[in-house]
Formats: C-alpha cells, structure tokens, sequence
C-alpha cells in the first residue's frame, strides 16, 4: 500500500471583505482558495521568505515608484509643459 500524504491544518483571519475578494479572484483565475493558499506556502518556503517585494507588491518599475512618490511629496517636476492646455494642445495637435 502507498504512503498516505498527511496535511495540517493552517488558519488565520481577514476581514470578510478581503475573503470575498479572495474567493472570487481564486474562482476567476481557476483555482480554489486552498489551493492558492497551497502555492503561497511552497512559494514562500522555496524562497525562505515573501516570494514578492512586500515594499512592491505590485510589481511596478523604477520609474513608477518615482513618479508616485514624487506624487505623494507634491515635488515640483518641471516638463515640457507649463500648464494643461499646452500638453492638451499638443496630444491634439495633428501636425497642421
């Protein structure tokens, strides 16, 4: 007779709207919240850790992260233009 796989159980709390957010992201890409749970814990023990930069967990580029922080501090980016209707004008421009 073969050897029987034994499982433990793992539990923790969120917030029902995080589960409901949860379940059905896990039901429209395919697979259950078990088994996503399943793939987080073997990708965290592969890596021996968070297997995303939890500083970045949505993965965006170096120039996003600037742009949003340079956001969030008000800093005062100089560009090509000096108000809206100058980059307006431009995006419409159709080379006239």
């Amino acid at each position: 007779m073969g050897s029987m796989l034994t499982t433990a159980p793992l539990s923790t709390k969120v917030t029902p709207e995080e589960k409901a957010t949860f379940v059905e992201i896990c039901h429209a890409i395919g697979t259950s919240p078990s088994n996503a749970l399943r793939m987080f814990v073997a990708a965290f023990n592969t890596k021996g850790g968070l297997p995303f930069d939890s500083s970045n967990p949505a993965g965006f580029n170096k120039e996003t992260l600037q742009a949003m922080d340079d956001a969030a501090a008000r800093r005062d980016l100089s560009g090509p233009f000096s108000t809206n209707e100058e980059m307006w004008a431009s995006i419409f421009d159709d080379g006239e």
